[in-house]
């Protein structure tokens, strides 16, 4: 069994493990069917792109397709703003839109009405990573 394949194999069987995990947790959830497409934003927030990275090394070893390069759907400089109760839009990276959700979640529990904050976050793709700033701020009614 060639290296590749065998870190193929590992890597769906810890994602297998871990999947039945998160099913476990969400079934203990009231709202099971909550998936990051259908999560909403609890506030406003304006995301922009500062790097898209591409660790070739990483992608050669454990991907199927080694030459896949970087993240096709953001480019450096993307600006995005979105409203709170919003949900994902088509197009838009659906595991990057969970981490953006996550992180405006938890700085709801301690923010002031009126504040504002930026929080660095990068999407979990280890081998093409894409990071983004993002800029919470509340809105008025």
């Amino acid at each position: 069994m060639n290296r590749r394949h065998f870190c193929k194999i590992a890597s769906l069987a810890v994602g297998a493990l871990g999947m039945n995990g998160v099913s476990a947790f969400a079934a203990g959830r009231s709202d099971s069917k909550h998936t990051a497409m259908t999560m909403p934003l609890v506030n406003g927030c304006r995301v922009t792109v500062l790097r898209r990275e591409c660790h070739l090394d990483l992608q050669a070893l454990f991907l199927d397709d080694p030459d896949s390069g970087p993240c096709e759907l953001f480019k450096s400089g993307d600006d995005f703003t979105f409203s709170a109760g919003e949900r994902c839009p088509a197009g838009f990276c659906p595991r990057l839109w969970e981490m953006i959700c996550s992180a405006m979640a938890s700085h709801l529990k301690c923010a002031t009405p009126n504040d504002q904050s930026t929080v660095i976050l990068s999407c979990p793709d280890g081998t093409r990573p894409v990071i983004v700033r993002v800029d919470s701020f509340h809105e008025h009614p």
